[in-house]
């Protein structure tokens, strides 16, 4: 759990995984999705975000309510450690909408911190199938009133998202694991600390151990991209690479190259973290067993029970399904 509550706090990202614009929440055709899920809400409704990370999907909640003149209560939930107004806080306009949620780190979903039949809906993003299921299934019937509902966005096994995080998943292990990248990039860090306590870094770029080490450090990279040559693969690789060389750049006298090499190593464990969150998400991608089961965990508590397949510019993404809570429960 800690590579996840490290990822909240460090990424600037509202969602996971997320870069560019889709680092500042949901958008597209998952925007519709929930938006259509949420309309039919009463006006005072208590709403859960279950495994909410840094609040994307409580935050597009809480704005469509203000934008629908709602006086929702919104909630997240996660079982990382999270304070996601802190967080974001480098980005004042998000920082601000997230000011409106009440945030519950530390939580696992299974055991809620809710009364029983107090909530209107509890809804989950990427996040119920990495808990136990079943268990959060029946915890979120418990905290729901009688005609409450609970919809969730769950992988798909058969999802591009999740063939291409296993992807990724091989590509960041070969590099980390099983090259000496970030060694001899360390190394070349180290190295140009001690020689430029004497020589500027004009004249260390042309001593032997300058060119060995860099000539070491491109022989690795292009080595990894003749292993790894599909454009797809490109994407992971340039992420990882980039990185490198970003941090061996600004290594450009004893001070900055000290510094770098302290970069290097939080960079290492950052990408690390990174193939560690990905494996989870391919653990808790779902089949339609899956999500069966986890329907099946409501047994007679949810009077309607459905679930379907759903993606996103034409390609496949997620599972989506919905329990509505019995009225005499």
């Amino acid at each position: 759990m800690n590579h996840w509550s490290q990822y909240w706090k460090i990424s600037k990202a509202v969602n996971s995984f997320a870069e560019g614009t889709s680092a500042s929440g949901y958008h597209g055709d998952v925007e519709k999705f929930w938006q259509t899920e949420l309309a039919d809400l009463a006006d005072d409704a208590v709403i859960v975000d279950v495994g909410t990370g840094n609040g994307a999907l409580a935050m597009l909640a809480s704005e469509y309510g203000k934008a629908n003149n709602k006086k929702w209560q919104v909630h997240g939930v996660d079982a990382a450690e999270i304070d996601p107004v802190k967080a974001l806080e480098s980005k004042p306009d998000v920082a601000a909408k997230l000011q409106a949620i009440e945030f519950h780190g530390g939580v696992d979903m299974a055991i809620l911190p809710f009364a029983d039949q107090s909530v209107d809906c509890v809804i989950s993003q990427f996040a119920l199938e990495y808990a136990d299921g079943p268990a959060a299934v029946k915890e979120a019937l418990r905290v729901l009133k009688p005609g409450g509902k609970l919809v969730a966005m769950v992988h798909h096994k058969k999802s591009d998202l999740i063939k291409d995080s296993g992807r990724g998943v091989e590509i960041f292990n070969h590099i980390l694991n099983k090259t000496p990248l970030f060694m001899q990039a360390d190394l070349l860090l180290r190295l140009g600390a001690m020689q430029m306590q004497n020589m500027d870094f004009a004249t260390w770029q042309k001593t032997q151990p300058f060119l060995a080490a860099t000539k070491t450090v491109e022989w690795i990279m292009h080595v990894v991209g003749e292993e790894f040559k599909s454009d797809e693969d490109r994407v992971w690789l340039n992420d990882a690479f980039g990185r490198v060389i970003d941090v061996i750049n600004t290594g450009r006298d004893e001070e900055t190259a000290a510094r770098a090499a302290e970069w290097l190593n939080m960079t290492y464990d950052m990408l690390q973290g990174h193939r560690l969150r990905l494996e989870d998400q391919l653990a808790a991608a779902q089949t339609e067993a899956g999500v069966k089961k986890l329907i099946k965990a409501a047994g007679k508590a949810a009077t309607e029970q459905s679930y379907s397949d759903f993606s996103t510019e034409n390609e496949l993404f997620a599972w989506t399904f919905k329990l509505v809570k019995a009225t005499d429960s």
